[in-house]
């Protein structure tokens, strides 16, 4: 049976520095995936999110600690797991206490080490897969697909993609509950270009 754990209250202080440190603390790849898996797909155990996330639980506990310390995620509980109780963790910050703030310096550069490290984690996954020669890259089952363009859009034309963006990204935060469908590995990033930029 699942414990539940109370929640305390935060003073106005500590939440304003809960979310400096969500900002730093989020700017690893590894633990910004485990904060959108707790927020997708509710409270669970260090064992549920490792299986989720297709990681051993090892290599997750010293995120979840600093994650928990900070408050970016919160002990919601506890269930029996074997003879002892696994603690049971929750999202303990929103999206908008991580979102980009172009006026807060340790926001703009959380954000450029998150976007930094993510694709280079999405081009080692790509390339590794595109080399094994299993890749499927056409038609309904494609597994894997590259896009590099550079393209100049009206603001409808972005209006449509950034749609497409959060289709995407719904269907990425719901997942399969299971934890019995394929692990897919899904980078997207956008930005606009100076007029002038030198196009190779």
């Amino acid at each position: 049976m699942a414990k539940k754990v109370k929640k305390k209250k935060k003073s106005s202080s500590s939440r304003s520095r809960g979310k400096a440190d969500a900002h730093r603390v989020l700017a690893s790849p590894v633990r910004r995936e485990i904060w959108a898996y707790l927020r997708g797909q509710g409270p669970h155990t260090v064992a549920e999110i490792a299986k989720g996330m297709g990681r051993s639980q090892t290599s997750l506990y010293a995120h979840i600690e600093m994650m928990s310390r900070t408050g970016v995620i919160e002990q919601s509980g506890s269930k029996r797991s074997g003879k002892r109780h696994a603690a049971i963790y929750r999202a303990g910050v929103t999206e908008n206490d991580i979102a980009y703030d172009g006026k807060n310096a340790q926001s703009v550069k959380a954000s450029a080490r998150y976007a930094a490290a993510v694709m280079r984690r999405a081009n080692r996954e790509v390339a590794d897969h595109l080399a094994s020669g299993t890749a499927n890259t056409k038609g309904k089952n494609r597994d894997t697909f590259v896009l590099g363009a550079r393209a100049r859009l009206t603001k409808q034309q972005l209006a449509e993609v950034n749609n497409h963006i959060d289709a995407i990204e719904r269907i990425v935060a719901m997942g399969d509950r299971t934890g019995k469908a394929d692990l897919v590995a899904i980078n997207i990033a956008t930005c606009p270009l100076e007029d002038n930029f030198y196009l190779q």
